[in-house]
C-alpha cells in the first residue's frame, strides 16, 4: 500500500432526528471506492452500583428490534455536552438514581465498519434514589442485578453488546 487512503468527500444520503447517512468516497493504491457511513457522535452507558453491589439495570422496548432488551441505561453525548453530564442526565432520565461519583472506565468504537459512534463507560457510584424522568417514546422498567446474573442470561434473554462490555469492563476494574 502506498500511503495512507484519503477521503475525497462525503455524500449526504439521508438525515434523521439523530443519525446521519453519508456515501464516503475513498481513495487508496490508485484506486476509489465507497463505503456508508453512519453519523451519530458520542455516547455513555453507565454501571450505576449500588452499596451492596448490585447494578442498575433497564429493560427497554427497542423500536429497532420490536422487542425487549435488558440493558445498562444509555444514551447520546449532546452537541456541546460534557460527558460526564451527559452521563449524570441519562442516569436520572432513565432509572431516577443520582450519583455520587462518575468515573470513566473506558471508551470504544461501536461498530467501526459503518458508525463513528463511540461509548464510554462510566461508573456511578454514591446512588441516591429518585423518580426517573424518560424522554418521550422511551419505555423502559427499572432492574437490579449482580453483574454475574447479567452475564449468566446470555443466550437466555435479549441483551446488548454495549452493556456486556460495560459489565465486563466494570468487573476487570472492580
Amino acid at each position: 500500500m502506498s500511503g495512507e487512503p484519503k477521503i475525497l468527500r462525503d455524500v449526504l444520503l439521508a438525515s434523521g432526528r439523530r443519525v446521519k447517512l453519508y456515501r464516503r468516497i475513498v481513495e487508496a493504491d490508485g484506486k476509489t471506492f465507497e463505503k456508508d457511513l453512519v453519523v451519530f457522535g458520542s455516547s455513555v452507558v453507565i454501571v450505576p452500583v449500588l452499596g451492596d453491589g448490585r447494578i442498575v439495570f433497564v429493560r427497554q422496548w427497542r423500536a429497532s428490534i420490536a422487542g425487549w432488551v435488558l440493558e445498562l441505561p444509555a444514551g447520546r453525548v449532546e452537541p456541546r455536552e460534557d460527558l460526564l453530564e451527559a452521563a449524570s442526565r441519562e442516569l436520572v432520565e432513565e432509572t431516577g438514581f443520582r450519583a455520587g461519583s462518575l468515573s470513566v472506565l473506558g471508551s470504544f468504537y461501536v461498530a467501526p465498519g459503518y458508525s463513528d459512534e463511540v461509548i464510554s463507560v462510566v461508573r456511578a457510584d454514591g446512588l441516591v434514589e429518585g423518580q426517573p424522568r424518560p424522554e418521550e417514546g422511551e419505555v423502559l422498567r427499572t432492574v437490579f442485578m449482580r453483574p454475574e446474573e447479567y452475564l449468566g442470561l446470555l443466550g437466555k434473554e435479549t441483551l446488548d453488546l454495549k452493556s456486556i462490555a460495560g459489565v465486563l469492563l466494570y468487573m476487570s476494574t472492580g
